[in-house]
């Protein structure tokens, strides 16, 4: 078993099976792009790294359209263990494009 989720108001941590860790989406907020002015409408392609010692992983990023300060991550293949509060870092080879904090991930 592992931790899925934990709920601090509701004093709850959900457990579930190794499977229940994949993400294939993320939010991130508090963004910083470095080697872009800003995020188009339509997204970029690049890859993102999640954790530390993690590889990186094909992404498409774009604007959320609900709020212009975040942005959905959408990966080719759900990736395990993707955890609000910790960082992503988005790149474009070994160029660094940008990153945010991870708030939500589905």
């Amino acid at each position: 078993m592992y931790v899925v989720s934990k709920s601090i108001p509701d004093n709850t941590v959900t457990l579930g099976l190794e499977k229940d860790l994949l993400s294939s989406s993320l939010t991130a907020e508090d963004l910083n792009w470095i080697s872009v002015e800003s995020l188009p409408d339509e997204g970029i392609r690049c890859s993102a790294v999640t954790r530390y010692h993690k590889r990186e992983q094909p992404c498409l990023v774009k604007p959320d359209p609900d709020d212009p300060g975040r942005a959905v991550v959408t990966f080719d293949e759900p990736q395990r263990a993707v955890t609000p509060g910790q960082a992503v870092v988005f790149y474009d080879g070994d160029i660094v494009v940008g990153g945010g904090t991870i708030t939500a991930s589905k």
